[in-house]
């Protein structure tokens, strides 16, 4: 069995790594296809079948991600001896949308997600898998996702992993009332799919250092997929989305003591997008919940420095093994 270590990419040879091994190597060893949802969108999904599978980990990725954002990640569960699943979720990547704009990150209801992720389990998560042992690792509003998911289906995984899980959406200084009126104003048709205030198209902006992670070779490599794939060019919210991601928050806190398999929520120090507060508020309500803080790191914390990635990831393997 791999140590991690011994597979884990430095900052350095990330570039290199990626080109050369992680990508011809997960080229070589992944399959992708398509399955409809009960309201007829076509949802795009990737998976890696290891032959000596010990478990299937399913990734539920976050706001404005994609399946190829999650290479590297796949790349450690796979040599860790893991099969694995990934879904672009509706609005995403290469997934249908319910608007025009490739850009918008729109939802009608946040329970589509959910209700998505539940019809991609049963649809190829369960009949590819070569065991029956199922871990959701779930990252920012994937996080969100993964929460409600272990409240309304609690005896379909094991385990679980939420990195820094979108318990409650961070509105930072915005004002409360503001809030709650562009809340109620985006139940108005003409604005429901519109740009919220301050989100916009994708306008190819190198963002790092002003962005979600501090390895800035990951973040080249992000950068990199957005501008040769269109459609991973998801930018901006609607405000149908925000109310919904915002209005989410209060459901999850409300059914957390219906999760009862282990869960560890990752926590990162410096983060802006997600709270903090939400998050210590879940652990203490889910029966069997860990919580581990990175000081240092943003909210992106499998994209942060080498030190604390390595951290991250042997926490991972930890709880999963």
């Amino acid at each position: 069995m791999n140590k991690f270590e011994d597979i884990f990419i430095k900052e350095q040879d990330f570039a290199e790594a990626m080109e050369s091994k992680v990508l011809p190597f997960i080229k070589n060893n992944s399959k992708e296809g398509y399955f409809k949802t009960r309201d007829d969108l076509k949802l795009h999904y990737q998976m890696m079948l290891n032959p000596e599978e010990k478990a299937s980990i399913v990734i539920c990725h976050g706001y404005c991600e994609f399946t190829t954002k999650y290479a590297e990640t796949m790349y450690y569960f796979y040599q860790m001896g893991y099969s694995v699943f990934i879904v672009d979720h509706r609005g995403h990547g290469l997934s249908d949308r319910q608007v025009d704009d490739l850009c918008k990150v729109h939802v009608n209801h946040f329970e589509d997600y959910v209700l998505d992720f539940n019809e991609f389990i049963e649809k190829v998560v369960i009949p590819e898998s070569a065991t029956e042992h199922l871990i959701l690792f779930g990252h920012s509003m994937g996080g969100g996702i993964g929460a409600l998911y272990l409240e309304q289906y609690p005896h379909v995984f094991e385990k679980a992993i939420l990195s820094s899980p979108m318990i409650e959406l961070s509105t930072g200084d915005t004002n409360k009332f503001l809030v709650k009126l562009l809340g109620l104003a985006s139940y108005l048709p003409s604005l429901k799919t519109r740009y919220l205030p301050g989100h916009h198209e994708y306008d190819h902006t190198f963002k790092y250092p002003r962005c979600s992670c501090l390895s800035k070779a990951r973040y080249t490599y992000h950068y990199n997929e957005r501008e040769r794939e269109p459609h991973y060019r998801t930018n901006g919210a609607t405000f149908g989305w925000s109310r919904e991601a915002i209005n989410v928050s209060k459901k999850i806190l409300k059914n957390a003591s219906l999760i009862d398999i282990p869960v560890i929520i990752m926590q990162a120090s410096l983060d802006t997008l997600v709270t903090a507060s939400a998050q210590n508020a879940f652990s203490r309500l889910v029966k069997d919940c860990q919580l581990r803080r990175f000081e240092g790191s943003k909210h992106e914390i499998f994209n942060a420095v080498d030190d604390i990635i390595v951290e991250y990831y042997n926490a991972v393997f930890r709880l999963i093994q």
